[in-house]
């Protein structure tokens, strides 16, 4: 896991990655105080997520929100320095479960979706090969996961690797995306062999990979999406406190279910 591969990659794809996950400080800026409810959204999410938001604006029509994607470690150190944000869907509970350790949300995390991993390529995937055998062989160059420690993706990845025991075999051909957008260029773009992603990217009508294959859930931990409200410290009309909260049950609700299902989410019965 060398840095230098990070550092080369992430010049590489600058340009890129600029149009596909913004900047979250010019984010956070600009939105500052002009909309209602603002929320930050892990960016293995993003598809399922603009859905939900335009699902949920065609029942409330009133209602004005902002998304902003990001890795969820990211998108949670911007919390904790006072970006804008109302609601924030992590891509696991440790990070939203921390922020509430920390007094900066107004509930406990509520997991609102379970995700699952894949890997993904641009290359043609011989049948009688395993994936093992794909990763550890000599043809594979580059093998793209999200940061381990920001992205929990990333994480997952990695404990995939060591459970079935081709970590230390394959670490040096690891490259790394500050977030599953950036893997999903890495792949795209045919510069990784293969990326460990979301299998709600595979499901996605814009993929246009040769292949996708899930991952045995039995080799990483559940990936438990977390939500939690921001306590934002700033003022709030009765009106807005409301609407937060609405948006907040309608992530649980079965509108949210039906769209969920569609890229390979399952909604959690907690």
């Amino acid at each position: 896991m060398k840095s230098i591969k990070t550092i080369l990659f992430g010049l590489l794809f600058l340009t890129t990655t600029m149009f596909a996950e913004k900047n979250q400080d010019q984010d956070f800026e600009n939105i500052k105080y002009q909309t209602e409810i603002v929320v930050a959204v892990a960016a293995n999410f993003k598809n399922p997520m603009e859905e939900i938001r335009l699902a949920f604006l065609k029942e409330n029509p009133k209602s004005k929100i902002t998304l902003l994607f990001g890795a969820s470690g990211q998108l949670s150190s911007q919390i904790r320095v006072g970006a804008p944000v109302d609601l924030f869907l992590s891509a696991d509970m440790d990070f939203p479960e921390a922020l509430y350790r920390e007094g900066f949300t107004k509930n406990k995390p509520k997991v609102y979706a379970t995700g699952k991993l894949v890997i993904m390529s641009q290359m043609q995937k011989s049948k009688s090969i395993s994936m093992q055998e794909h990763l550890l062989s000599e043809n594979t160059k580059y093998i793209a996961i999200a940061n381990p420690k920001t992205a929990p993706y990333g994480r997952a990845a990695i404990e995939s690797l060591k459970y079935y025991g081709i970590y230390e075999k394959v670490k040096d051909k690891l490259v790394f995306g500050e977030s599953i957008t950036q893997v999903n260029q890495f792949i795209l773009t045919g510069s990784a062999d293969f990326g460990f992603t979301s299998l709600s990217t595979a499901l996605t009508k814009e993929n246009t990979n040769q292949f996708w294959e899930n991952i045995d859930s039995l080799s990483y931990t559940p990936i438990h999406q977390g939500a939690v409200i921001i306590e934002t410290g700033k003022n709030r009309s009765k009106e807005e406190i409301i609407q937060i909260q609405i948006f907040f049950d309608y992530l649980f609700s079965k509108d949210t279910k039906l769209i969920l299902s569609k890229y390979g989410y399952t909604l959690s019965t907690k």
